[in-house]
């Protein structure tokens, strides 16, 4: 353990007890890189004779952690085979773990055992371990460890009340005040049946539903008007007859509750392994389904088929899982809900008052693709492809309200235009600060023109301490408008473009996302899109 980390142990631990209040994990372990490039415990609790021997970068964990990026957890011996001898070894059957990265770079992860009450871990513990990760973070960046500094913090108050030249701002915040109150989408629609991607965050639960005693299948199915879908999992492959019986009961069940029957999709998975042995309709004892009740969504129902009836003991097990997927199914659909809402506010910021500007509007919706796609292709999480989509969106909003109409295309730009144009962040991440977009895209907007080195605008930051999505949709804004027809530069073709960008890399832009750029613009997966 270096040094600087030794100081840092008390707070370490005392950041880690948040696993026990905020998660309820009973144990909890944190292991951070060494010079070695392997994983050294640091600091524990609730581990009675922890291995503390490092774990090397070649290791199971180290590789799935790489491969998601994100937190995840696993609630059984079977439900991971990769983790089955070391959960067992361990004496515990509940695992979460949550990484923390460092300029791109796997730095640690803190790994929980069991939760309280022998409960499962489940996806409000994955938000909460990713928030314990940030203080973490933030400790390391206070003493400028793994290469982290404290980054700026977005104040919009402060932004309003600091004048600045050629820009009447009290009128240009008043304006944005009134296009945000026009821009607000409110969703006043009501769901009544999941998506695929709602339907398969709920399905998370079934292979726990296999585990339980006497199960022979377990189908979570979401039945609609026009086509819904169903997720089958399967102690060995069921006969025909089997999945007759199964439609048969579910058809059946839907009728006497008046429930929709439309089913467009079906697929079946064995997550612990497929027996030798079919599950015919003979072998089926007893099939029984239960309602997901999640608000106003219809036909959304669990089916198990047991070989005997179940005892009394494991209807309690399934009742809790069945709780357990109604509210997996219910963070789905809100989390959703945000995304589209934050879309149709980007939209709604650009339009319609872009309508006067077509170019700039089509110059930031190619940016958001591209943004996107770029983020996607670095690793970025799910969450900050979906940050990068909607901040690329409304990068240049802040250019409608400084005189746009009267500087785009002018054949000359001069010291005063130039102060002008350097507002746009500013005005932009004022607007964007109070809408439903808030604070962490506001913050993004407000850097995308800053700059490696510290030559950029509007607060000069360097390196790190520019947010990665802003980094990202700078490197995508100069490619698009240096190739752009509509673009206010006499357009290039692509390859002196990217050779312009390449020089920069480095010093204007980040080297290391120039180098992505390249090749995700070469390869077969985008060049087709």
């Amino acid at each position: 353990m270096s040094s600087e980390i030794a100081v840092l142990e008390p707070k370490l631990k005392e950041v880690l007890y948040r696993c026990l209040e905020d998660i309820r994990a009973t144990k909890a372990a944190l292991y951070l890189v060494n010079g070695e490039n392997v994983f050294q415990l640091i600091t524990q609790y609730g581990f009675r004779n922890l291995d503390r021997r490092p774990i090397d970068p070649k290791d199971d964990l180290i590789d799935r952690i790489l491969m998601r990026r994100t937190p995840f957890f696993v609630n059984s011996l079977t439900e991971d085979p990769r983790f089955s001898q070391t959960l067992f070894a361990a004496g515990t059957t509940r695992m979460l773990i949550a990484p923390m990265y460092g300029r791109g770079k796997l730095i640690g992860f803190v790994d929980m055992r069991d939760k309280a009450a022998k409960e499962n871990f489940g996806l409000p513990d994955l938000e909460a371990s990713q928030k314990i990760t940030e203080q973490f973070m933030e400790l390391f960046a206070h003493k400028g460890l793994f290469g982290q500094k404290p980054a700026p913090k977005f104040q919009p108050r402060a932004v309003l009340d600091i004048p600045k030249a050629g820009v009447d701002t009290s009128v240009t915040i008043e304006e944005a005040k009134r296009a945000i109150a026009r821009g607000v989408l409110r969703n006043r629609t009501v769901q009544e049946s999941l998506t695929e991607n709602q339907l398969e965050a709920g399905a998370t639960v079934l292979p726990a539903v296999l585990t339980l005693p006497g199960v022979h299948f377990a189908a979570f199915s979401s039945f609609a008007k026009f086509g819904g879908f169903q997720r089958i999992v399967a102690r060995a492959e069921l006969t025909s007859d089997a999945r007759q019986k199964l439609e048969v009961k579910l058809k059946s069940w839907l009728q006497k509750r008046g429930e929709p029957e439309g089913l467009t999709t079906s697929s079946i998975s064995y997550p612990i392994g497929k027996a030798p042995v079919p599950v015919s309709a003979a072998r089926i004892g007893t099939i029984q389904s239960a309602p997901v009740q999640v608000g106003s969504v219809k036909g959304l129902v669990l089916t198990v088929g047991f070989e005997t009836p179940p005892t009394t003991l494991t209807r309690g097990m399934l009742a809790g899982l069945l709780a357990q997927c109604q509210q997996i199914v219910e963070y789905a659909i809100s989390h959703e809900a945000l995304r589209t809402t934050q879309i149709r506010t980007a939209e709604k910021l650009l339009e319609p008052d872009m309508q006067k500007y077509p170019a700039l509007a089509a110059h930031s919706r190619r940016v958001s693709e591209s943004a996107e796609r770029l983020a996607r292709f670095v690793g970025c999480t799910a969450a900050e492809v979906h940050t990068a989509r909607v901040a690329g969106l409304v990068h240049d909003v802040g250019m409608r309200l400084l005189d746009y109409n009267n500087l785009y295309r002018k054949p000359t730009i001069t010291g005063e235009d130039l102060k002008v144009l350097k507002e746009h962040p500013i005005v932009g991440a004022a607007l964007i600060a109070d809408s439903a977009l808030g604070p962490e895209v506001a913050h993004i907007v407000l850097c995308h023109h800053e700059r490696l080195d510290g030559s950029g605008y509007p607060h000069g930051l360097t390196g790190d301490s520019i947010p990665l999505i802003s980094r990202i949709i700078h490197v995508c804004e100069c490619f698009d408008a240096m190739t752009a027809a509509d673009s206010y530069q006499t357009p290039v073709p692509a390859p002196a473009a990217l050779a312009r960008i390449r020089r920069v890399g480095g010093t204007q832009l980040d080297d290391q996302l120039v180098i992505k750029f390249v090749e995700m613009l070469s390869s077969a997966q985008y060049a087709s899109r």
